[in-house]
This record gives C-alpha cells, structure tokens and sequence, in this order.
C-alpha cells in the first residue's frame, strides 16, 4: 500500500472557492417517483421546480407500479427493520432500481411511500414526500410537507400544496374589459356526492351571482362532472350569461389557465383539492361551494379550513352560493416555492455534511 498517496480527513486539502462554485454550478440528481396520479405528479413537480429556482436540477423520473399490496402492507409494518431495499423493490413493483446515486428524492402519493424510504436509505439520500404518511415511519423520510399539521418531526406545514412552476405564481391582473368570473367545476369523489337537487341550485346560484356583478360566466366542467350533471347546467344557465363555456363530456378543452387569468373571480367546487389550490394561486377572490352530501375526510377539510383562516378563500354550500360575498382577497398569495426551496436546501446541506 502507498501509503504517501493515501488521502485522510486530517491530510486532504481544504475546499477553495473555485470548488465551492463549481459544486453550486453541477446539477443536483433528483429522482422523481410516480404513480401516475396527476395530483401526485404535480405535488412532486411542484417542490422540484421550487428547488430549480435556485440550483440546476438533473431529474430522471421513475415510474411505480405496485404488483403486490401484501407486500407493501408487510413492508410498511416492518420499514424500520428492512435492510434489503432492492429485494422488497422487485417484490413490490417488480423492479430494480436505477443505476447512479441520486442526491435527492422526491414523491407524492401512498403507493410511492414505501419505494421512497427504501431508496433513500440504499442511498443514503435526502428524501422528500408531499401528503400525509398513511402510517409509515416518518423517521423514513428528511422531510414530509403538508398543508395540515401531522404531528412528527420532519413535517414542514405549507400555507398551499406545491404546484408546478407555471402554477404557483399569482396570475395578472386582467386589463380592463367584461366582467368575467371563472366557473371550475368537478363532481362526485372525496367524500362529496352532487345531485341533480344541487346542480340546480348551482346553476341558479351562478347566475344570481353574475347578474349581481354585472358579469359572465367561464365555464369548464370536468371529467368527474358527468354528461347529467352538464345537461342540467346547460338547462338552468342562461346562454348570455356565459361568455364561453366547455362542456367536457361532449368536447373537451384544457383551458383552466386561460379562463383564471382572463376572470376577476373564481367559482370552484371544493371536492378537487388541486382545482381549489389552483384557484388560490391565482390571486383572484375564491369562492369554494359543497353539495348537500360533503364529507371530506379530516385532512381535507382541516386544509380548507385553513384556507379560509388565511384569507384565501370563502366557503359556502351550493344553495348559498347566490348570496355569497365575493370581496377582495384578504392575503397575497404565499410564496410557497421560497418556502420548499429553504428547506429542501437546507436539506441537501445537512446531507452534505454528515
């Protein structure tokens, strides 16, 4: 052994600025876990554009499939024990993992829970998830965001989910023109059950609203609306209160962007917590409404609640809609791509340094 070539802690030579620089120029290697989802996918996006405002970014994505509940419950149960991350990865998803170390990983959903922890401990990465931990060991897991308090140590409370890039900044405001207020419009799921009772008063509603604002409709259903519902929308809603409508079941287009930007105010119906956080970060006053059957679960509805706390919105249920008060927005929309990039490079640094 030559051991005047050997290098130790005491021995090699201290990093210069040059080295620091160049360290802060390399992009970081993030994987990207997904289950398809694209409310998960969004949420992962959402926290690596954030971290892309300040350091190039070097992302591969890996796709997950689970092949086998049993042994993801059973792996769950026994995640603080497993020390075999590739052999519970092929039983669960049928995979091996990629080659290379990534420096950072990143996931939202409960299926990409699990493939998350075990990745980051083979790794030893930094690892990060967005939603709630569905009774996994938080101590699996660098940091764990949410917009609802979950009582562990590594949970950062956002003040809005993350989002994409283009999504999280506030929209301009419209130049001068028509009135318009932006309808979004979801259905049945998450606890909430519209009949055709409530699509009517819906219908009703908005047109007490926009007659009362002196405005037109931008109407967009969705997949979740269904060809009923919109049959009944069509029925009860004026034509010259809508200024463009679509109607999904019959001719879908994207344009959610198109019509929160062009609008002074938003209608969003509260059973899709994305359509809800889209509104938000809009900048535009919010009026969320529920059917007669709304039961989110607990998470759910604590996060609509703070959002009402903050100022980001009004609730009302659907029958209340045509005397709700659509006022100005009681707060600036949070800056909640500086808050994901402080701690995920606070992360990284801690990592670095260990």
């Amino acid at each position: 052994m030559n051991r005047g070539r050997a290098e130790t802690a005491s021995t090699r030579p201290a990093p210069t600025a040059a080295d620091t620089r160049e360290e802060l120029r390399a992009p970081l290697t993030v994987w990207l876990l997904s289950d398809g989802a694209p409310g998960h996918l969004s949420q992962s996006r959402g926290i690596i554009d954030a971290l892309a405002t300040r350091r190039a970014v070097d992302v591969s994505t890996l796709e997950l499939s689970v092949r086998s509940t049993f042994w993801r419950r059973l792996g769950r149960l026994l995640l603080p024990q497993l020390r075999d991350p590739q052999t519970w990865l092929r039983r669960i998803y049928g995979i091996a993992p990629p080659s290379g170390r990534p420096q950072l990983i990143v996931s939202s959903g409960a299926n990409t829970l699990l493939a998350n922890a075990l990745l980051a401990r083979q790794h030893r990465s930094a690892n990060v998830y967005s939603g709630t931990l569905k009774g996994y060991d938080p101590a699996a897991f660098a940091c764990v965001f949410s917009v609802v308090a979950l009582g562990v140590p590594c949970n950062h409370v956002l003040p809005l989910p993350p989002v994409p890039g283009e999504l999280a900044r506030p929209l301009p405001v419209p130049a001068n023109g028509a009135a318009l207020i932006a309808v979004l419009v979801g259905g049945d799921g998450a606890g909430y059950v519209f009949s055709d009772a409530d699509w009517r008063a819906f219908a009703d509603g908005l047109g007490t609203l926009a007659r009362r604002r002196g405005a037109r409709l931008l109407l967009t259903t969705s997949r979740r609306t269904g060809a009923g519902a919109e049959a009944v929308l069509r029925a009860r809603l004026p034509a010259e209160l809508l200024a463009d409508a679509v109607w999904w079941s019959q001719a879908p287009r994207r344009v959610m962007r198109d019509f929160l930007a062009a609008a002074q105010a938003i209608v969003v119906t509260e059973d899709s917590l994305s359509m809800v956080a889209e509104s938000i970060y809009a900048g535009r006053p919010v009026i969320a409404v529920a059917p007669a059957v709304a039961r989110p679960n607990a998470n759910d509805g604590a996060a609509l609640q703070g959002y009402v706390e903050r100022g980001l919105l009004v609730r009302s249920p659907i029958t209340g809609l045509a005397d709700a008060a659509l006022a100005a927005r009681d707060a600036p929309v949070p800056d909640v791509q500086a808050e994901i990039a402080d701690v995920v490079l606070g992360l990284l640094e801690d990592a670095a340094q260990r």
